[in-house]
């Protein structure tokens, strides 16, 4: 298979060659360690086949994004302003555009032709020659709103506090507020699809570190209706979906398996891995997110190595429908980087040998 042929069977659970897993070296991560991150890199092709020596370097030469760099704020489209104190990582909102009564009563929405979430505008034209490419060359276009599109969005137009109190005593402003947003969101969808995305990501964070953010009462009401019609869009119109979603949520897993997405992007330790199974396995592909909070920045590489196992064998099968994302940042030392490549090229055939 190649490796999109591969991705797909894993996918739709239909027998991979392989697991498919994906490790990703942030800048912050190539600014810790440089050379010796390289080093580790260039010991594994068949993780990063075609790895050139020193390419690190063009990495670090690249400014910072706006919403990684401490030096400067970023206004996203609807004028909040996130400010970062860490290189590398995203900030959070120090202004929310709607927090008071009269801004919210007043409110307008950014431009919904080039909509996609909120952060930041897309040229949907431009992306319908790019997805053209990739699928001439045999890749799966994907495409999505950006992080945090529903239900972090009203968050970060209103605040936190004044947030939870709209779901509790909701005014008519409020109403209007989340009916434009989910509105604007579809119409981004209907975009993907029109510029032909083969699957369209819808990411939030809804969990914190023991329940969801909202409780499984609240997040009926206000965002399972919402979810379920864009994930329903995209599917009914031929595109696989794509739910990420950091954080415990395991109170609302039976709401996700409502919404029913192609592939669902959870944290591996933050749920627990038998919890993920008796929820999730067999229903719905789980990309999984390996442990970025112990196992990497502070694990043994044999904690690392008997992690990669026991989600393989707990969450895995012949058929697929397990995956592995893995997201390196600035606190992983080579040697915790080492153990998880060398985990996952070793147990990514474990259920096709």
């Amino acid at each position: 298979m190649t490796s999109s042929e591969n991705w797909r069977a894993a996918v739709q659970r239909t027998g991979p060659d392989r697991m498919p897993y994906l490790i990703y070296l942030t800048k912050a991560s190539w600014e810790r360690f440089g050379a010796e991150q390289e080093r580790v890199v260039l010991a594994h092709p068949e993780t990063w086949p075609g790895w050139r020596p020193g390419a690190y370097r063009d990495i670090l030469a690249q400014p910072w994004s706006i919403k990684e760099d401490p030096d400067r704020d970023f206004v996203d489209d609807w004028g909040c302003v996130w400010r970062t104190t860490q290189h590398g990582f995203v900030g959070t909102i120090v202004e929310h555009p709607l927090a008071s009564p009269e801004a919210l009563h007043g409110f307008a929405p950014p431009p919904a032709e080039t909509y996609n979430g909120g952060q930041t505008a897309v040229d949907f034209a431009r992306a319908a020659a790019h997805f053209a490419n990739v699928r001439k060359n045999g890749g799966i276009a994907q495409g999505g709103l950006d992080h945090g599109f529903f239900l972090l969005r009203l968050e970060y137009l209103r605040g936190f506090g004044n947030f939870m109190c709209d779901l509790i005593e909701p005014g008519d402003d409020f109403r209007r507020l989340h009916a434009t947003v989910h509105e604007l969101n579809r119409t981004a969808v209907r975009n993907w699809l029109a510029a032909g995305a083969d699957m369209v990501g819808l990411p939030e964070d809804l969990g914190g570190q023991d329940r969801s953010l909202i409780g499984p009462r609240f997040f009926r009401e206000w965002a399972l209706p919402c979810y379920v019609e864009l994930h329903r869009l995209a599917q009914d119109n031929g595109a696989m979906t794509y739910f990420h979603c950091d954080g415990n949520i395991m109170d609302i897993a039976d709401q996700i398996l409502e919404i029913n997405p192609t592939v669902f992007n959870p944290q591996d330790r933050a749920n627990g891995i038998e919890n993920l199974r008796d929820a999730f396995k067999g229903r719905i592909t789980l990309d999984l997110d390996f442990d970025r909070q112990f196992a990497l920045p502070f694990g043994s590489p044999r904690d690392i190595r008997e992690l990669v196992e026991h989600e393989v064998r707990t969450l895995g099968s012949p058929e697929g429908g397990l995956m592995i994302k893995v997201e390196i940042r600035g606190d992983v030392p080579p040697d915790n980087l080492d153990a998880i490549a060398s985990a996952l090229e070793e147990y990514s055939t474990f259920w096709s040998k």
